[in-house]
């Protein structure tokens, strides 16, 4: 899993090697910040993310992250954007960047922002979008716990530049403002196993009318 702790220092060496960086058509600029608000799930009052995760019954020893889920086109399985490292290399983003405070700035990629290829997705039938996944992550195995709404490519344009850049200048990042919580896969765990029990007992019931 790829830790952004080093980053800003990384980011202020690299700037020297800027020209010398691999370029790839379609770069989607994003982030999450503690402007975020998460709204639970079938609706209430929102609260802000920090918030949010600081009251999530986390397993001692895991973290939480962000990362892009994308949609549409011919996907089926599980699609996630990747990242771009700061010299212009690429990693898988199933695991996203770390929401952690980078120095005053709280969020995953913060204030840099975070640089993901979206060239693959300019076309599709329907059209690609995209959602920000905010997951907890305990030995490398990720469970959503907030999500932000759909947003397809097309309005996303205004946060798509032509190629990676160690410095985006002025490119505004993609930085979703509202989330919705996913219920806790414990609370869904005991959902199932009441309604399996349920189901059992209807079918003995069922079974012990017919063998009257």
């Amino acid at each position: 899993m790829r830790r952004c702790a080093s980053r800003n220092a990384a980011l202020a060496v690299a700037i020297l090697l800027a020209g010398a960086l691999p370029a790839e058509d379609g770069v989607l600029f994003w982030m999450v910040d503690s402007s975020a608000q998460v709204t639970p799930q079938g609706g209430g009052t929102a609260t802000g993310l920090q918030s949010f995760l600081g009251s999530y019954e986390a397993v001692s020893g895991s973290s939480f992250a962000a990362r892009v889920r994308v949609t549409g086109g011919d996907i089926s399985g599980d699609t996630f954007l990747d990242l771009y490292n700061f010299d212009g290399s690429t990693y898988s983003g199933t695991y996203g960047i770390e929401i952690e405070d980078m120095g005053g700035y709280w969020g995953a990629g913060v204030p840099d922002g975070n640089q993901s290829p979206v060239s693959a997705y300019s076309a599709g039938s329907p059209e690609y979008s995209f959602i920000v996944e905010i997951g907890n992550i305990y030995n490398d195995s990720w469970t959503t716990v907030a999500q932000s709404s759909t947003v397809t490519y097309s309005l996303l344009a205004e946060y798509i530049q032509p190629t990676f850049s160690i410095d985006p200048g002025s490119l505004p990042a993609w930085t979703p403002q509202e989330f919705t919580a996913v219920p806790e896969p414990s609370g869904g765990l005991l959902m199932a196993m009441g309604l399996a029990i349920l189901a059992l007992q209807r079918k003995r019931s069922y079974q012990g009318r017919v063998t009257a």
